[in-house]
């Protein structure tokens, strides 16, 4: 049986139209291997490409700019445009008792004064971007580009203890405000990215499955 065997597949190596078929099925299986990896490698570009787009339209923004210098600074000087007539830019001190008060008026739904409204305002923004980039990444629009710098310094000021710009009585109120508005993306990408043991209690829930 084995030497039937063996004369059959001489048989059929003898055979050139054989050759030929087996020349072209492997042609046709490395072309589809080399156009595989040259779609994929081509998609990762274009993702590369939008991300950079969308990054660099969201740090543009004058309030998310804002709201990441309140978590990176003691008391960083704000200003908010003017109003529709022209006027001056209203600028304040974003002091930390300042901050705290605005997410704790939001969450309690008070009147926020002009300050308040300013950084609740910008903060909003920041987490805005957040959820954006965490649909895209579900979405698979976007993968390790999440991992980009800019990103995973805005995920730490929110969540990560050990990021020591953020204070952490503004970071723990952070959190409850995440929670409190339901920004669900951002949790996810905090329990995503920031090991368990080093993310701010109140930014470890249920919901940043």
């Amino acid at each position: 049986c084995f030497l039937e065997m063996s004369n059959g597949v001489r048989n059929w190596l003898r055979n050139p139209e054989r050759w030929l078929q087996l020349l072209t099925l492997v042609g046709g299986l490395t072309a589809f291997v080399i156009g595989l990896r040259e779609y994929r490698s081509e998609q990762r570009w274009k993702r590369l490409e939008y991300f950079t787009q969308l990054l660099s339209s969201v740090e543009a923004e004058p309030e998310v700019r804002s709201a990441v210098s309140m978590l990176e600074y003691n008391q960083p000087r704000i200003c908010a445009a003017g109003e529709a007539d022209g006027g001056a830019p209203r600028c304040f001190a974003a002091t930390d008792s300042l901050v705290i008060a605005a997410l704790d008026g939001a969450m309690r739904n008070r009147v926020l004064s002009p300050e308040e409204h300013q950084v609740v305002y910008s903060i909003d923004r920041l987490l805005t971007a957040l959820e954006r980039v965490e649909y895209l990444q579900k979405e698979g629009f976007v993968a390790e580009e999440v991992r980009h710098p800019t990103i995973a310094w805005w995920i730490s000021l929110i969540g990560d203890r050990r990021n020591r710009e953020t204070s952490p009585p503004v970071r723990a109120k952070l959190c409850e405000y995440v929670r409190s508005f339901e920004y669900a993306g951002t949790l996810r990408l905090i329990a995503r990215y920031v090991p368990s043991r080093d993310r701010t209690p109140q930014c470890t829930v249920t919901a940043a499955r």
